[in-house]
């Protein structure tokens, strides 16, 4: 067979309807197909010349034109269709084998839910650029829902930015970067600069002097180490070096399972100051072994009851609006910046990869009275007495009261 090249197909009228004909190569030789267009009477009818350019459009994108289309009908065992792709990747892309469990169950969810659905069982050629971005615009016009076992909608919801770009990542991958780095006009459009939680010191005084038992010595360890929910859940008392006032972090707990921590720079040591330090070895007692915090049967932390049963109900009792756990982390880089801690410790001491993603935690610019004080140590007090400068914003050099010139 030969690939059939402009082929457009032919419109003919089936009784009150416009129907395009034209040819799709098979294994088995070509085979005649006929595809409805739209009515031919009646309200909304269509003339020959818009049901010939709608047929057009039907086949363009039934990809008969294409040599791809003849390779699958003529070598079916050579073609590759994204499914596949797809299975290759889980048995050996590096994305699946050697990433966290937590990163891989992303990634097939996003897989199951918007890529193989829309592209599963296209050719992997046919996943161009025009393709993607016409998914992702309908990704964000559509509205989700999200179920219970039993079928009953919870919620509904819009994919946000960012999830948007985690599944066009997932795609990516899939692909491979010889596909992607091409694509010059996928653009999703500039991201709204989004508003983090983050507690002030008073909030955090609040906070841990109302927390009871282990919570309270918890969450004074989120707020005074910087420490990630899950890598404080992944403490075992023989972490806490109570002598060198050290906090080691080697591992952070995922769905109750102790993991390697996120990334390699968060294997870090933490140094820890005298009054976080005496209420570990309070709270560690004559322990010598076993989890640091753990739930009633004996179990890691989870982040997700910790929240929404003991942190959240914790600042509704104190007007302190909503907040996760992570913006303790926030509340800590903060800290260290107004402090003007030096930048390796920093880094050290959050277990960043680089300094720039702190910014993204620093929150000085909402502290106002950081800022004054701030201002106040490069303000003209340093060229100028405080009485002289006071003076002379209402007096000249000679003594007499400036008046404004008109």
């Amino acid at each position: 067979m030969r690939a059939r090249r402009g082929q457009s197909g032919t419109i003919v009228r089936k009784g009150d309807q416009w129907h395009v004909r034209f040819y799709v190569d098979e294994e088995k030789g070509r085979k005649k197909k006929s595809v409805p267009v739209g009515p031919a009477v009646g309200k909304g009818r269509l003339t020959k010349a818009e049901a010939a350019r709608k047929g057009a459009e039907i086949v363009d994108k039934a990809g008969v034109n294409t040599q791809a289309h003849l390779t699958r009908a003529e070598h079916p065992e050579s073609i590759e269709t994204l499914k596949q792709r797809v299975a290759w990747c889980q048995r050996f892309h590096r994305a699946w084998t050697e990433s966290k469990p937590g990163s891989v169950t992303s990634m097939e969810s996003h897989l199951t839910k918007h890529i193989l659905p829309r592209f599963g069982e296209l050719l992997v050629e046919q996943v161009t650029e025009k393709a993607v971005q016409e998914w992702v615009a309908d990704l964000r016009r559509q509205t989700f829902e999200m179920k219970k076992p039993n079928g009953s909608v919870i919620k509904t919801y819009k994919l946000s930015r960012k999830s948007i770009l985690n599944i066009v990542g997932v795609l990516k991958l899939v692909l491979g970067r010889k596909v992607w780095m091409s694509w010059e006009e996928l653009n999703l459009g500039k991201p709204p600069r989004s508003k983090q939680r983050y507690f002030t010191e008073e909030q955090l005084k609040q906070i841990i002097e109302a927390a009871q038992d282990q919570y309270r010595v918890l969450f004074a360890a989120l707020a005074g180490t910087g420490m990630r929910i899950g890598e404080a859940a992944g403490l075992y008392v023989e972490d806490v070096d109570i002598q060198s006032q050290v906090v080691h972090v080697r591992r952070g707990i995922w769905k109750g399972q102790d993991l390697a921590p996120k990334t390699e720079n968060a294997i870090r040591e933490i140094d820890i100051d005298e009054t976080l330090t005496e209420m570990l070895r309070l709270f560690i007692g004559e322990r010598t072994a076993g989890r640091l915090f753990q739930s009633r049967t004996g179990t890691p932390l989870a982040d997700g009851n910790l929240r929404k049963r003991v942190l959240h109900p914790l600042l509704e009792q104190l007007g302190i609006p909503k907040a996760g756990l992570h913006a303790f982390r926030h509340s800590r880089v903060t800290q260290l910046r107004k402090a003007g801690t030096p930048q390796d410790l920093q880094k050290q001491w959050i277990g960043h990869s680089s300094l720039r993603t702190g910014d993204r935690y620093s929150h000085t610019h909402e502290e106002v009275e950081y800022r004054k004080s701030a201002a106040g140590h490069v303000g003209l007090d340093r060229v100028l007495s405080p009485k002289q400068s006071q003076r002379e914003a209402l007096t000249g050099q000679s003594g007499l009261v400036l008046k404004p010139t008109v």
